[in-house]
């Protein structure tokens, strides 16, 4: 049974097959593991190599006790070859785990294993494990001792793995972050500093298109590392170029929020434009954002009267990674004084990041309780954004700065796509009736080119498709790896012509007996812009998805997401039933989609995982809830029990 796509203004047509897995020439495999997960298991890929932790609570009736420690609480790492099908248990309880090629790492915590990995006649250290993916059934292979505590043990980045060593360095220009790579898998290198004073400790904060964020902890090194007059700050920030190997640390001397968010976009002349926030308690308690650091034009009119005192706020900060590197003193990290918080996005050459409006409303703080988009309070988490030139003037104008709806796919309502920014707008908190329909009830998508600065007038686009016509919001949004794409959950309670919001998305073209006859619903679209003329296009699939957890991933010219038979109102798997989640793809090239059977409803999980880092990925993986297949469930992983979540996976 055929449904048509429902976005007139789209430029093509995908039907989507009522259920099974369809007989498309790409047509897709999907194995199972033997073991269950839990909901939260690390699932990492590599080529056609597959690694996640099973959960020995739930693999078995009664669990089992894989790693021999005589409980079953653990996560055990497990290796599958997915060309093969072959499923080695490594039967180590694990933590974490990481590729770098065909070389997995896994973070162990001895106390949790039951056994002393670094023969140093205790069981309470936190190690790190090597497996060969050519040879999975030999001993690990003990490769160190990592730093403890609340961090991120371990990052990969193509064919490395970088870790934070509990083994100090000792002299200046070095740091006991280590990198290891597939070329040379046990043998790790220490990865040396700028630092010419002393050594260094670094944690691992966060990795972005292989730019590498640390934090530097003065305590720890019993030094002033911002040149803020104290040893007391814990999250000095230090970037790596994690790409090759032979790179250095440098640290920025510019403390950051624990809630900082990171940016690290790929730039050809700069290596990578690179935002994040800097706490003025932290440095040296500096009112970053106090007007008198600027020219007269950066201050936005309607903020007279209300300029910001304090010194507790979170600033953004932005720089020229390859220009900072060779010369920081040159090309220091710039100061835009914009309040910042949750999101950081680069476009067109400027920076954004979402501003809140008041201090009470968020930890990072607030530009001065001014209502910077004129609606009335300052209540709003509003979007603001600076060119990345001299003199720093951001876009003051209240009419282009809104207040954006929280929207759930982890871009809080600033995202990137191709050189534009891309926005969810609420209509209540921005006081703005953006579809005139004589309410201010809904949340709508606008898209710009930025430009200008100061007062200048940039307007967003809310109208969308050749002609300029319609307007919706999401549900829930999320930004793939490249950025060429947006997944947007559409909701059809705010899709339609000006002036006449609302549509049935879902329903089939005939009905149906029982067809679906709400507009409560949101349905998968592949958000891209088309030229001639520019607009952003939305073309998607007439289903129904869950609208705050679609899941859409993208990957090879496929979208893959999550449907829920309750909001499509139809049994997508044949089992009688209407109350499953459903895993669902989209082949782009041949206007065509199908179902994969049945996914999860794991909150924040995308629909597959995949490489992020590789362009054409061999392999996917994905969680399958097996009490979801019909009235009792389906023992996919053939443990004896129908109430497992289970690993699945197929090849390209």
């Amino acid at each position: 049974m055929n449904r048509t796509l429902v976005l007139a203004f789209s430029l093509g047509i995908v039907a989507a097959c009522a259920g099974g897995s369809g007989s498309s020439p790409s047509a897709i495999q999907v194995r199972r593991s033997t073991v269950s997960v839990a909901g939260g298991t690390s699932i990492v890929l590599s080529g056609t190599h597959l690694a996640f932790l099973a959960d020995e609570a739930t693999t078995g009736p009664g669990g089992t006790d894989m790693n021999g420690d005589g409980d079953t609480t653990d996560s055990i790492a497990v290796v599958i070859d997915m060309n093969t099908g072959v499923e080695t248990r490594l039967d180590v309880a694990a933590t974490a785990i990481a590729w770098a090629g065909p070389q997995l790492y896994i973070v162990v915590d001895e106390a949790l294993d039951g056994r002393d990995w670094n023969g140093d006649t205790d069981t309470t250290d936190l190690v790190l494990l090597h497996v060969s993916a050519a040879t999975p059934t030999q001993a690990p292979d003990f490769i160190d001792e990592l730093q403890s505590g609340p961090t991120t043990p371990l990052v990969s980045s193509g064919t490395r793995v970088y870790f934070a060593s509990a083994t100090a360095a000792t002299q200046p220009f070095e740091s006991s972050l280590f990198a290891i790579s597939s070329g040379a898998p046990t043998t790790p290198v220490r990865v040396a500093t700028r630092d010419g004073t002393g050594p260094l400790a670094p944690r691992i904060l966060a990795k972005d298109e292989g730019l590498l964020f640390l934090a530097l902890d003065e305590t720890v090194e019993g030094r002033d590392l911002n040149g803020d007059g104290d040893a007391t700050d814990d999250s000095v920030l230090a970037l790596l170029d994690a790409t090759a190997g032979g790179r250095t640390i440098r640290s920025t001397e510019l403390a950051v929020p624990a809630a900082s968010p990171f940016r690290a976009r790929k730039s050809p002349a700069h290596g990578w434009d690179v935002g994040f926030l800097v706490s003025e308690f932290g440095q040296g308690q500096t009112n970053l954002n106090d007007p008198t650091l600027f020219t007269g034009d950066w201050q936005p009119t309607q903020c007279a009267g209300f300029e910001d005192t304090d010194a507790r706020d979170s600033i953004l900060h932005y720089l020229e990674f390859s220009a900072w590197d060779a010369n920081p003193l040159a090309s220091p990290p710039v100061n835009t004084g914009l309040v910042g918080c949750r999101k950081i996005a680069f476009a067109n050459g400027y920076v954004a990041t979402i501003s809140p409006e008041h201090d009470a409303a968020d930890p990072n703080g607030a530009e001065g309780d001014c209502d910077l988009n004129g609606d009335g309070d300052t209540l709003d988490y509003v979007v603001r954004w600076a060119p990345m030139t001299t003199p720093m003037l951001p876009l003051t104008a209240s009419a282009t700065i809104h207040a954006l709806k929280d929207v759930a796919g982890g871009t809080h309502g600033l995202s990137e796509l191709e050189d534009r920014f891309v926005i969810e707008v609420s209509e209540a908190q921005d006081n703005l009736d953006i579809n005139l329909d004589g309410a201010k009830t809904f949340d709508y998508l606008g898209s710009l080119l930025p430009s200008g600065s100061a007062n200048s007038i940039t307007p967003w686009d809310f109208t969308h498709g050749p002609t300029y016509t319609n307007a919706f919001g999401a549900s829930w949004l999320t930004e793939i790896p490249d950025r060429s794409r947006l997944g947007v959950a559409v909701e059809e309670r705010s899709y339609g012509p000006l002036g006449s919001p609302g549509a049935n998305l879902d329903a089939h073209d005939p009905p149906l007996p029982g067809e679906d006859l709400d507009m409560l619903d949101s349905i998968p679209s592949f958000a891209r812009f088309e030229t001639n003329p520019t607009f952003l296009d939305f073309p998607g699939v007439g289903v129904g998805v869950k609208h705050d957890d679609a899941g859409i991933v993208i990957a090879n010219d496929i979208a893959f997401y999550r449907v829920s038979e309750a909001e499509d109102s139809r049994d997508k798997n044949n089992d009688g039933l209407e109350t499953g989640f459903i895993l669902y793809r989209t082949y782009f090239a041949l206007g065509e989609s199908n179902a994969m059977g049945v996914l999860n409803s794991i909150p924040g999980r995308p629909a597959i995982e995949v490489n992020p880092e590789e362009a054409h990925p061999l392999g996917a993986a994905f969680i399958a809830d097996e009490r979801l297949q019909g009235f009792s469930g389906v023992d996919y992983n053939g443990d004896g029990d129908a109430t497992d979540l289970v690993v699945s996976y197929f090849l390209f």
